[in-house]
């Protein structure tokens, strides 16, 4: 049974809501205080009108736990003041009668009645980093939007930073399931973002939502991790109406533009790029770079323990652009017979060669950059670090290279039509 936590509401609604019920009070108050104050006598009671002040108030306070039953029915004074008193008999139990069924709602199912509160709420599916980055952009832009996250671990890591940091309530579920997908009260939601790291589920979720859910068209975002399945979806009429989208992908394109395009516009002859690392992010790397500064390039360099292997898999999916000379070597990049046939493959005049060291190791891909740094003074050279370092960020600032968190790439690249307006 799925269940869901809220440990902060949207406090700018609470406060609206608050607000309402006090006023309700007090006017439910006046007219009984108002009708005695006016003449109205009770026949079970007489002599409140003539009594003073807090006789006035202690029988009027009385109306919410008693209503009228204790005093009889309005006798004497004006009409209008004797129907303000009957308003209250009415109104008064009415109001403890709402507190006491709210209260009894939220104790025997708090699921139930958090979630059928929200209106215009952020739906997130999964609570990995990935989610994670979304959720702090999000709260930058928009402190008071309501965000529900769906995960299925009940001991997620950051489950705990979601509720607390970002003030997101929890469903625990599948998202992917006809259960939860009912419950959330998608009909009403403003945005939804798949971010499982379960592909399938992202994808089975997107797909039933859009279906059942026209109003979310255009507001659907999933995530999917496997760069190959991304490349061999087939365009359909209802998943293109959602943003489908790969971490490595999106970060890798904001690297691009934003550092080695700049890099490539102040070098006058065409640059060797050199990709220590040739997983999902370096292959990636790779596709953004043909695609936008293929006449910058003239060799490219991979260093990969499984570098033919590797290539071959992008050649098949992606293709090595013909303008540029291709080498590949098998190795550890930490193995420094791999940079002397590294060296070997240069040119004479390929003295600024850019390296992006992108391997799974962020201490590695430091270590080389600081080494590199000596043996090669005019590159340009980008250590990406996959996890958020404090030391990292320190070198970046004192070091002749750079050092990218590839979690800020990915928060940086994350487009305005993520967000609710």
């Amino acid at each position: 049974m799925a269940s869901i936590s809220n440990p902060r509401r949207n406090w700018r609604r609470a406060w609206v809501w608050l607000r309402w019920r006090v006023l309700l009070l007090l006017i439910a108050f006046l007219c009984g205080f108002l009708a005695f104050q006016f003449g109205v006598d009770v026949t079970a009671r007489p002599g409140v009108p003539e009594a003073g002040f807090l006789t006035k108030v202690y029988y009027t306070v009385g109306l919410f736990v008693l209503g009228g039953l204790d005093l009889g029915t309005p006798t004497g004074g004006p009409g209008w003041a004797q129907g303000l008193l009957w308003l209250a008999y009415f109104l008064c139990p009415a109001i403890t009668a709402s507190a006491v069924i709210e209260g009894a709602i939220r104790a025997l199912n708090p699921e139930r009645w958090v979630l059928q509160r929200m209106r215009g709420h952020v739906v997130v599916g999964g609570c990995g980093r990935l989610a994670s980055l979304y959720l702090r952009r999000l709260r930058e832009r928009d402190p008071s939007v309501q965000v529900l996250v769906v995960e299925t671990q009940l001991d997620a890591p950051l489950l705990d930073e979601a509720r607390e940091a970002h003030r997101a309530s929890v469903l625990h579920g599948d998202i992917s399931k006809q259960l939860i997908l009912d419950a959330i009260h998608l009909e009403r939601a403003e945005r939804v973002h798949l971010m499982t790291g379960n592909d399938f589920a992202n994808l089975e979720a997107a797909t039933t939502i859009l279906e059942r859910y026209p109003n979310l068209r255009g507001k659907v975002v999933l995530h999917v991790s496997d760069i190959t399945m991304l490349r061999m979806l087939p365009g359909s009429n209802l998943l293109d109406s959602a943003e489908i989208f790969n971490s490595h992908q999106i970060a890798a394109r904001h690297l691009v533009d934003t550092r080695l395009m700049a890099h490539f516009e102040r070098t006058i002859p065409r640059d060797v790029v050199v990709l220590a690392g040739f997983g999902r992010f370096g292959q990636t790397i790779l596709a953004e770079l043909q695609e936008r500064a293929g006449d910058a390039i003239h060799r490219v360099v991979i260093i990969d323990k499984h570098a033919h292997e590797h290539a071959a898999l992008f050649d098949e999916q992606v293709g090595f652009d013909p303008c540029y000379k291709l080498d590949l070597i098998d190795g550890n990049m930490g193995d420094p017979r791999v940079w002397a046939q590294v060296r070997d493959r240069l040119d004479d005049g390929d003295d600024e060669p850019v390296f992006v060291l992108g391997s799974s190791d962020d201490g590695n891909n430091i270590r080389i950059a600081l080494w590199l740094a000596r043996k090669f003074p005019a590159a340009y050279i980008v250590a990406l670090s996959f996890r958020k370092s404090a030391f990292a960020r320190h070198l970046s600032d004192r070091c002749p290279f750079d050092v990218v968190s590839a979690a800020d790439l990915v928060a940086a690249s994350m487009p305005d039509s993520w967000f609710p307006r």
